[in-house]
């Protein structure tokens, strides 16, 4: 075989050497695009991490972008079980879906606070700052 650049031997090294049992190959791996389980490896460096990042990709169709995204903002930490009666009472794309919509964390890092708000201060400013804007435009 020949054609393979040294940063992607390195890659395919790193790889083994992330995954050395083949049984997680075939569960999970092996279901994604490469350029998936590579990011991984370059931006998460234990094990169960890396496979929650990589389970969350493959059951919820990510693309390589909002993967990054989720890792960089740590959503593992962030994320939890909701309790709930979805399971029970709707058919399960609903319950699914209603599940995640509750279960999906706020993330305000767009608003590039440098210190930790509450809620109502965030909401005092935005009110704040609109009264400001419509006396500007008096």
């Amino acid at each position: 075989m020949e054609g393979f650049s040294p940063r992607n031997l390195r890659y395919m090294r790193t790889f083994a050497e992330a995954w050395p049992e083949t049984t997680i190959l075939q569960q999970l791996i092996a279901k994604l695009p490469w350029g998936h389980n590579l990011r991984v490896l370059d931006r998460v460096k234990d094990r169960p991490t890396r496979e929650w990042y990589l389970r969350a990709a493959l059951e919820n169709g990510r693309s390589q972008n909002i993967l990054v995204h989720m890792i960089s903002g740590q959503l593992h930490e962030r994320e939890g079980e909701t309790l709930s009666n979805f399971q029970r009472t709707l058919p399960p794309p609903r319950s699914d879906m209603a599940n995640q919509l509750l279960r999906d964390p706020y993330n305000f890092d767009f608003l590039t606070l440098t210190k930790p708000f509450a809620e109502r201060e965030l909401s005092e400013l935005e009110r704040v700052q609109r009264q400001g804007s419509r006396a500007a435009g008096s």
